[in-house]
Order: structure tokens, then C-alpha cells, then sequence
């Protein structure tokens, strides 16, 4: 009863992490949104494109990779653009293009984790290519220690990482790989479950050992391949057990 009531807890405290693990809400990226640029008949459509992406992004690390389709269908098949630059044409065309391969995945986790990573960079071309930078809230720290702790590290700096192929910005996506860097947990400090135990330590060492090929990776278009990996190892993690370990599914 003790063993069970101690994995209960720390299931618990992981659920708190599991209301993170999204990246940036869109509400917060609105609101700076509109704040650094003066409002057009454009905002409302990177709004869109903004929550859809966020949520097949929020989706594929919980491992829930029906939501993610679902999700990325509703990109792929939404209505299209009016009124945008002639420049940003071709990344919109692109980022539904990349929604729609996830869609239709056949519930492949590799190709709709690349798909995603393509989408958040598709972002960040057109982002660069019209000349607006989006602002984004830094990503929030935590002083929570132990696993916990160890989760909202990997989730601060798979924002950053995000918010680097998004904006774009090379020293955001530089700094989250860095803060990816630290030291793999313990197996003494995972959930003790002799079927699951081996897999998630794997899967943190691979997280990790992604964080070095992240920080050398010298553009967008090897940031996508490496940012693709991360997310399926976040993913199958995640997903490893449903419901007890990792985010719940969106």
C-alpha cells in the first residue's frame, strides 16, 4: 500500500507538468502578438494557425497521436488565406502541405513528428520572409527539484527550441538546446514500474544525448530533423503509460 500511494504522488505531481507541456498558450502569444504589431486582417489567421499547430505540437509530445492528426486535418483543410503578402504564399502553402502529410500519417509517430517540426519552421520562414517577428513571453523557470522539476527543465527548454524555429531566433533555439543538456535522471528517481522503468530511461538518455546534435545543428532545415527526433522521443515516452506517466492527451 505504501509503494502504491508513493507512485501515486509522484503521478500526481507529474500531472501538474503534464498542464505545461504545450508551449506557449496561444492567449499569451495573442496578446504580444497584437502588442508589437498594429492590427490587420492578418492577425486572426496566425491566431488560427497559431492554436491549431500548438495543439498538434501539444498533442504529439503527450503521444496522443490521434488528437495530433485531428488537429493538423483541421490545418490542412481550413479555408484559405486572404489579404496576406504575396511573400508569405509560399510558407503558407507549405505549413498546410506539412499539415496535411501529419494527417495522414497513418498514425506513424516519425512522420507526424516531422511533419510538426516542419510546421513550426514553416512558421519561421514566413515569419523572416514578410519582415515580422513575432514576440514571444520567455518560457516560465521552476524551482520545483527532483523529477518533477526535471520535466519543467525539458519543457522550458523544448520551448525555447520551439520559439527558435518559430520566430525564428538561433540564440533561442541555441539556449534550449544548452538548457537540454543537463544530466539524465537516475533510474532510482523514475516511477518503479519493472515493465516501463527500462523504456522511460532510455528514452531520457535520448532526449538528452539529441540536446549536443540540437546545438550544432547550423540552420532551419537541420533544426527540423533534430526537433522531429525530439519530439518522437518525448512522444513515445510519454505514451508509455497513458493516464499515470507524462501529459494527458489533448
Amino acid at each position: 500500500m505504501k509503494r502504491a500511494a508513493l507512485v501515486g504522488s509522484v503521478c500526481a505531481l507529474i500531472g501538474v507538468v503534464a498542464m505545461a507541456w504545450g508551449g506557449s498558450t496561444p492567449e499569451a502569444s495573442r496578446a504580444t502578438t497584437q502588442d508589437a504589431h498594429p492590427p490587420s486582417p492578418n492577425v486572426p489567421l496566425m491566431n488560427d494557425h497559431f492554436e491549431l499547430v500548438t495543439g498538434v505540437h501539444a498533442a504529439i509530445v503527450s503521444g496522443d497521436l490521434e488528437g495530433a492528426q485531428r488537429r493538423a486535418r483541421q490545418l490542412a483543410e481550413g479555408a484559405h488565406p486572404v489579404e496576406m503578402p504575396p511573400a508569405a504564399a509560399p510558407y503558407i502553402t507549405a505549413l498546410r502541405r506539412a499539415a496535411g502529410r501529419a494527417a495522414a500519417a497513418n498514425g506513424d509517430p516519425e512522420d507526424v513528428a516531422a511533419a510538426t517540426a516542419a510546421m513550426r519552421a514553416a512558421c519561421g520562414d514566413c515569419h523572416r520572409a514578410v519582415g515580422t517577428m513575432p514576440v514571444m513571453p520567455r518560457p516560465p523557470g521552476s524551482e520545483v527539484g527532483g523529477l518533477v522539476g526535471h520535466m519543467l527543465a525539458h519543457k522550458t527548454a523544448a520551448d525555447l527550441m520551439v520559439q527558435g524555429l518559430t520566430i525564428p531566433s538561433t540564440a533561442a533555439w541555441r539556449e534550449g538546446a544548452r538548457m537540454l543538456e543537463t544530466a539524465p535522471l537516475d533510474r532510482g528517481e523514475l516511477p518503479r514500474d519493472r515493465k516501463l522503468t527500462r523504456a522511460i530511461a532510455a528514452e531520457e538518455l535520448r532526449v538528452h544525448a539529441l540536446a549536443s546534435r540540437a546545438g550544432e545543428a547550423p540552420d532551419q532545415r537541420s533544426r527540423i530533423y533534430v526537433y522531429s527526433e525530439l519530439l518522437q522521443s518525448c512522444s513515445a515516452c510519454h505514451a508509455l503509460h497513458k493516464g499515470v506517466w507524462g501529459p494527458a492527451p489533448h
